[in-house]
């Protein structure tokens, strides 16, 4: 089933060029800046509205005749570690409880499954090192979405780590903002916005919140940052959840890093980071 639906989702994309490409072909000239900058992916771009995103599942669901929770466990094994891939585990936990019972199977073994681990080495090949973890965090997430007695046995062994914080309203800061969690332990982070703007999440690596923060200030100065929700292309962010506005909470699963230290927990919206950070220790 995963296989067919890539190949739909390749044909979406082909087709969505094709449809651009005619519609520029007969559009008045518009600046050079617009007329190349990147069309947007729905199942791979940060910024995209959820129901952008489940417009183009469902429509891979309906050409590739699966079920919609099929189509998003196939996108989430591509994505590696696209932008979007919190927001498609979140459309995977939302499908309706009877077909996410019809994936249990397969939620189940690759939720088993042995990960590698992003924190080591994260200067090398990381999307190769961390993309079981994405996967296996977002199976977790959709088995522990049914309800308790419809779960498979073989589930009862998980035993996530919800860890609950809020954005202070006028203090650019999370209470609580340090949390210890065990290693390889399954973490559930919610975040609730209690504030007037927008805030994100990232778990980064040991010793690089100076760097990520930068590198985030620096996007904020342009059209690329917002597109990518401020969040820098490094191999050093490990964990993302994304803009989450105000009187809202943000949902970010993933599996802690194997190897202990303290893993600097920061909000990258411009200008937050100096003040808005934490930490994530894992002993």
């Amino acid at each position: 089933m995963c296989m067919c639906a890539l190949l739909t989702a390749a044909k979406y994309s082909h087709a969505q060029s094709a449809s651009e490409a005619a519609h520029h072909e007969h559009a008045p000239q518009v600046p050079a800046a617009v007329v190349d900058a990147p069309a947007v992916n729905p199942l791979r771009d940060a910024g995209v509205a959820q129901t952008e995103r489940v417009a183009a599942l469902t429509a891979i669901a309906k050409s590739a005749s699966i079920s919609v929770a099929a189509a998003t466990l196939a996108q989430i094994e591509a994505c590696d570690a696209c932008l979007a891939r919190n927001d498609l585990a979140s459309i995977l936990a939302a499908q309706p409880a009877a077909d996410l019972k019809a994936l249990a199977p397969m939620l189940v073994s690759k939720g088993t499954e042995s990960t590698k681990d992003a924190s080591k080495d994260v200067s090398k090949d990381s999307a190769t090192q961390s993309t079981s973890r994405f996967v296996k965090a977002a199976c977790v997430r959709a088995i522990f979405a049914l309800p308790e007695n419809e779960r498979p046995t073989e589930a009862s062994a998980w035993k996530p780590v919800t860890l609950k914080t809020t954005c202070v309203p006028g203090k650019m800061s999370w209470d609580p903002k340090e949390f210890t969690v065990a290693p390889n332990s399954i973490v559930a982070i919610e975040m609730t916005n209690s504030d007037s703007m927008q805030h994100n999440l990232l778990v980064c690596a040991p010793g690089s919140l100076s760097e990520i923060g930068v590198t985030a200030d620096k996007l904020g100065e342009g059209a690329i940052g917002k597109r990518r929700e401020y969040v820098p292309d490094s191999p050093k962010v490990l964990e993302i959840m994304g803009l989450t506005a105000p009187n809202a909470t943000g949902v970010l699963w993933f599996i802690a890093p194997a190897k202990p230290g303290t893993y600097p927990l920061v909000c990258t919206y411009p200008g937050h980071w100096r003040m808005m950070n934490g930490k994530l220790k894992v002993q």
